[in-house]
């Protein structure tokens, strides 16, 4: 389960986090190239997963790149899956639904293609969320994990305030 006060606080943020600076500086390049990536790795996937969606802005974008593929965001704050709710069309293959990395929804082998952006890093259970996703991915399939890797004085800070959420390079 996700930390309860990141989803409290997401939740909350909901209605203005697509206008956030850091989604100019920060997301939109880091999903562009995990987009680009995946376009490589898995060029005609049947089924996309986004844990940790938010707004559904990667989905979306997925949604252009990977024509024909369904499309599937999970996010742990209730607000987020809301707002991502209310920007699609109804009758799509881009669906939105709240869930946490811990517990997908899924059947088995469901997605060929599976993203978690700047989220890994907000999963209460780091190695439980890792099994679901390998449970859920397709044989062959790709997961395009992209996430903080705090160093220098930021990950002295980061350490020192045991804010172990994370990950260790090693």
């Amino acid at each position: 389960m996700a930390h309860r006060h990141d989803v409290e606080r997401f939740s909350r943020w909901a209605p203005s986090y697509d206008r956030h600076w850091m989604q100019r500086r920060i997301f939109e390049p880091v999903q562009g190239t995990a987009l680009d990536l995946a376009a490589e790795e898995v060029p005609r996937p049947r089924a996309i997963l986004d844990v940790g969606c938010g707004t559904g802005r990667l989905v979306r974008s997925a949604e252009a790149r990977f024509p024909g593929a369904r499309l599937v965001g999970v996010d742990a704050a209730p607000g987020m899956v809301a707002h991502a709710q209310a920007s699609v069309r109804p009758g799509g293959l881009v669906r939105f639904e709240q869930a946490v990395a811990e517990a997908l929804p899924f059947p088995d082998r469901t997605f060929d293609l599976v993203f978690s952006t700047l989220t890994f890093h907000h999963w209460a259970d780091q190695p439980r969320g890792i099994a679901e996703v390998a449970r859920v991915m397709s044989p062959g399939g790709r997961w395009m994990l992209a996430d903080v890797m705090p160093s220098g004085l930021i990950g002295f800070g980061t350490r020192l305030f045991r804010q172990d959420q994370f990950p260790d390079p090693r």
